[in-house]
């Protein structure tokens, strides 16, 4: 559902080029419409779910966010080993937020779903650029970034990392496609640093700049490592921290222990349970219609003719492939928001091979209808998710009494998290 016309001067975008005056009033338009969007299901999950908007931003993992987010400018503690998993991009801006933010009247759970709206928003304006960098005619598919993947918006409503750690990674991308690769690392490793895989998309920038390019020189190579170097930093910080740290995989062993396997394998027995009717899991439709719009992107993506753009495919592949290769039935059902990240690069992989031309009229009412169906399955998928977790655990109600403390208090997961039966729950689990 798309139109030869679109907002700005998006016909005659030369390729490489950025943002202009004339894209001004489009980029404000898809913020805007993120933003309400968003908004729009999250006070519609906590209509359903019959509690003040503040509380859903210690839903999910929102409240291991929080907490870290109390323990900056120093984050983490001895006392919370079980927190060293998650990355602290999210909680830092969490944090520089309270910094600029009186706590009354907005506490901590808006301050955390306020970042997350934000920084999903602005997302759709560097989905638009990254289009114009491309060479494509950008507003439409902008439009299709915001409102065709469910599983994007759930993590955009509510007090999740990825908005931002897709902010930057795209950030990362219009950088690259614009001959920019110190640009690019910089952004790309302040994304690893707030998602964790987000670093897999390093893969594709190596392939862009050493393969496709032929920059083989001492420099670019030193700079391609720089990623990988925030992490190690990271890393080393938690070391001279934590007394014992035993490296990321131990720390994220309490939330999912996990392997790589053969790709596909989860995702494979979690599809045979439920057609025996064993395992009826959580999010199967959108899961399994999600494993086939990445793997539909990839066939297009192969065949791409023109060279600056392969490294896109490279970027789906990579972090695809990681995770399916994740033993586990959380990493099955969980698999559509695991590989977030790669959506917008599996958009523009199939925008430029699938258009439907329509006047701007009927492509609008088209993308309306779309986006309301996907808000709707949305607001279900959530409201069921935070039912769940409120009457399996205690950490939310914990945190809800906490949503003006100061202090972190931090949890032993290791001691007392016994998660109940999956079969059936419709939640999240951790990253």
């Amino acid at each position: 559902m798309t139109s030869p016309a679109s907002a700005g001067s998006d016909r005659s975008a030369p390729a490489g080029s950025w943002l202009t005056r004339a894209d001004l009033r489009p980029v404000a338009l898809l913020i805007a419409l993120s933003l309400c969007l968003q908004i729009g299901i999250a006070v519609q999950v906590t209509r359903g779910t019959a509690m003040p908007l503040a509380w859903l931003g210690v839903f999910f993992d929102g409240y291991l966010y929080l907490d870290i987010a109390r323990s900056f400018p120093l984050p983490f503690s001895p006392e919370g080993r079980d927190y060293l998993g998650q990355a602290p991009g999210y909680p830092a801006l969490i944090y520089l937020a309270r910094q600029l933010t009186p706590l009354h009247p907005v506490n901590w759970g808006i301050l955390a779903l306020a970042t997350s709206w934000l920084s999903a928003a602005l997302s759709a304006g560097a989905f638009y650029g990254v289009c114009r960098a491309a060479g494509l005619a950008p507003f439409w598919p902008s439009v299709a970034f915001i409102v065709a993947n469910p599983r994007w918006l759930s993590v955009a409503a509510t007090a999740h990392p990825e908005g931002l750690a897709m902010l930057l990674v795209l950030l990362t991308a219009a950088a690259q496609l614009r001959g920019r690769l110190g640009w690019a690392v910089v952004w790309l490793s302040l994304a690893g640093l707030t998602r964790f895989p987000a670093l897999l998309i390093g893969v594709a920038l190596a392939f862009d700049t050493l393969l496709v390019q032929r920059r083989r020189d001492l420099r670019t190579l030193a700079t391609l490592s720089l990623p990988l170097l925030a992490f190690a930093a990271h890393n080393l910080y938690l070391f001279v921290r934590i007394p014992g740290y035993a490296g990321m995989g131990e720390a994220h062993r309490v939330f999912w222990d996990t392997h790589l396997t053969w790709p596909f394998q989860a995702l494979i027995e979690n599809a045979v349970g439920w057609l025996q009717g064993t395992a009826p899991g959580p999010n199967f439709a959108l899961t399994y219609l999600s494993v086939a719009c990445y793997l539909a992107s990839l066939a297009v993506g192969v065949r791409e003719s023109e060279r600056r753009l392969r490294f896109l495919t490279v970027w789906v592949a990579a972090i695809v492939l990681f995770h399916v290769s994740l033993a586990g039935e959380w990493g099955g059902f969980d698999f559509a928001r695991l590989v977030i990240l790669a959506w917008p690069a599996a958009l523009l992989l199939l925008w430029r091979r699938v258009r439907f031309a329509a006047p701007p009229a009927a492509a609008a009412a088209g993308w309306a209808v779309a986006g309301a169906l996907s808000a709707a399955i949305t607001a279900s998928l959530l409201s069921e998710a935070v039912r769940w977790q409120r009457s399996s655990y205690p950490w939310p109600a914990i945190s809800i009494r906490r949503l003006e403390a100061e202090e972190p208090r931090w949890f032993d997961f290791g001691a007392r998290f016994e998660p109940p039966a999956l079969r059936g729950a419709p939640g999240e689990s951790s990253p």
